[in-house]
């Protein structure tokens, strides 16, 4: 049997790290593994692990991007399926795709052209992610900002318009499945590689909750030294508006801060570096250092946060884009961690994160939530998945 992992949208670390966790444990069950991929950078890795390796059929996005989209109908135009010609080449290109590797399954990680190609060729499907890319049920399709006013009619004219591309785009080879926006984005099974306090949109039914699977074993292991202070863990994505006040808060600190800053130069993060605060490059192994960390600073990448509510330590949140700022707000909410929105004026970093390394509250939070979720294992989270594609595969 044959399993096909895709991947077009979005970007970051955060897709492999649930895409290769899940394959190796679906190859384990002794099917065969292929992966396509949006971004080249990972190739070479997935066909270190092994996997047969294909770069995945993209759309263009268009040049004039909406930067606020109101539902996931209108993301899904805003990103090229606005565009029938170039939706009907990347249709294309998965049709061709399946037919010569002829998988069992298609699993997809926010591959919505992906997802749209196997319903047509009546294939299993199964959807992994955070959750931000899965729309809550609906019809038409619900806006994205709860907090915000949408008019029904707006909403339901971006669903008729979304279905009129996909149709025009898929020509002949249009069915039933394209009957509505809804059914665009549905699957045999919907796998949440998270916990529904974190799920963006949730909780909800018609999902599994799994929780971040895999390890990060193949990232640099670094540990806390010798001492009784507070200790501040980092991930934090450089060149962004706050980064420079982000690390000269940390570095401020009365306390031991360790830093990951994947995309700096090595040699920029030996200058960031201080006598009590450690930059690295590259990723780090988050297992040992969270389960000492006093903070965890991060964007609120799903991946990140979970394995702090796990690990019971406290957040410090600085998301970037929309899909982080929900998750904050859940995290907020739920009493886990403090959350500074980037469209609010910058605190005082060095002063914020004293304040939420002394607060009792946060700490009592993040403790609920380890007790929630004492015995979770992140490796288990990836079987249990590769067990319900297996079960798909097999029919």
């Amino acid at each position: 049997m044959r399993v096909l992992f895709a991947w077009e949208l979005g970007s970051g670390l955060g897709h492999v790290r649930r895409i290769f966790p899940i394959a190796r444990e679906v190859r384990a069950l002794g099917h065969d593994v292929t992966v396509a991929l949006r971004d080249s950078a990972f190739l070479d890795s997935a066909s270190t692990e092994g996997f047969e390796v294909f770069a995945a059929p993209l759309l263009r996005a268009p040049s004039d991007v909406n930067p606020s989209p109101i539902s996931h109908s209108d993301v899904l135009l805003n990103l090229g399926f606005d565009d029938v010609r170039a939706l009907h080449g990347a249709l294309r290109g998965w049709r061709s795709m399946l037919e010569l590797l002829a998988p069992q399954v298609v699993v997809a990680d926010y591959a919505p052209t992906a997802l749209v190609a196997a319903s047509l060729a009546g294939l299993p499907r199964v959807t992994v992610g955070s959750g931000f890319a899965l729309p809550p049920a609906g019809d038409p399709v619900p806006a994205l900002r709860t907090w915000t006013a949408a008019d029904p009619g707006v909403l339901r004219a971006l669903d008729d318009r979304l279905v009129q591309r996909v149709r025009a785009a898929a020509g002949g080879n249009a069915t039933g499945a394209l009957a509505s926006a809804p059914a665009l984005f549905a699957a045999d099974a919907h796998l949440l590689c998270t916990f529904p306090e974190i799920d963006p949109f949730g909780p909800r039914d018609g999902v599994a909750y799994l929780g971040a699977p895999g390890s990060d074993d193949t990232a640099l292991e670094v540990h806390w030294t010798q001492g009784s202070e507070a200790r501040v863990l980092a991930y934090l994505k450089p060149g962004t508006p706050r980064f420079d006040a982000v690390v000269a808060g940390l570095a401020a600190l009365q306390a031991e801060v360790i830093a990951a800053a994947p995309g700096l130069t090595p040699q920029q993060a030996r200058e960031l570096s201080t006598g009590r605060m450690r930059v690295f490059a590259e990723p780090v192994r988050l297992d040992s250092l969270m389960a000492q960390a006093s903070l965890c600073v991060s964007h609120a990448g799903p991946g990140f946060a979970a394995r702090a509510l796990v690990a019971g330590v406290p957040l410090a949140l600085l998301p970037l884009q929309l899909e982080q700022f929900l998750i904050a707000q859940r995290i907020e909410k739920s009493g886990a961690g403090a959350l500074s929105s980037p469209e609010q004026p910058a605190p005082d970093f060095r002063a914020w994160f004293e304040s939420l390394l002394g607060s009792e509250a946060l700490r009592e939070g993040a403790r609920r939530h380890a007790e929630a979720h004492r015995g979770h294992s992140f490796a288990l989270a990836a079987r249990r998945a590769a067990e319900r594609i297996a079960a798909l595969a097999q029919g």
